[in-house]
């Protein structure tokens, strides 16, 4: 028996059987349940032996394996974008209290599900004070970065390093 034929008596099978089960159960929802089960399996009969027929092997697993992939990627990629997005608004906002030329740096680990900070770091090398700022010291510098650190509540309890 050649391989299309044995694949049709399958299909024919599966369907035979399917209306079999259907007028031995009652109407009601078991009824419905089984209906959509036999679909599934008569659905699964029809495709499965298409990539043997093209001599091509079809392995679920590596299809699986890809979208997991894909996944992980996402969320790094998401992971990067928060942190981006963090350090931008750092950055911007001890520019706006009047600190210039400082880079605030965050230390995060991206492949995590979540975002998960685990320091910060500003570089206190190249300060530069607006006109505005009374007290340019650098202790006054780190108490406005620290002023700003601590709006966010995802940073509470983050290290802050200085580099001076």
């Amino acid at each position: 028996m050649s391989v299309v034929s044995s694949w049709l008596l399958s299909i024919a099978g599966v369907v035979l059987l399917s209306v079999m089960t259907e007028f031995v159960l009652p109407d009601g929802q078991i009824n419905k349940f089984i209906r959509v089960v036999f679909s599934f399996i008569t659905l699964l009969v029809i495709i499965l032996p298409i990539p043997k027929l093209f001599k091509r092997d079809f392995n679920l697993s590596n299809y699986l394996n890809e979208q997991t992939s894909l996944q992980r990627d996402y969320l790094e990629q998401v992971n990067l974008d928060k942190l981006n997005t963090l350090t931008e608004e750092l950055n911007l906002k001890v520019a706006k209290r009047g600190i210039k030329n400082i880079e605030i740096s965050v230390g995060a680990n991206i492949f995590a599900k979540t975002l998960e900070i685990y320091t910060i770091t500003a570089d206190l090398r190249n300060i530069a004070y607006d006109s505005n700022i009374e007290s340019k010291t650098i202790e006054n510098a780190k108490a406005i970065i620290l002023d700003v650190v601590g709006d966010y509540d995802i940073l509470d309890g983050v290290e802050v390093k200085w580099r001076e």
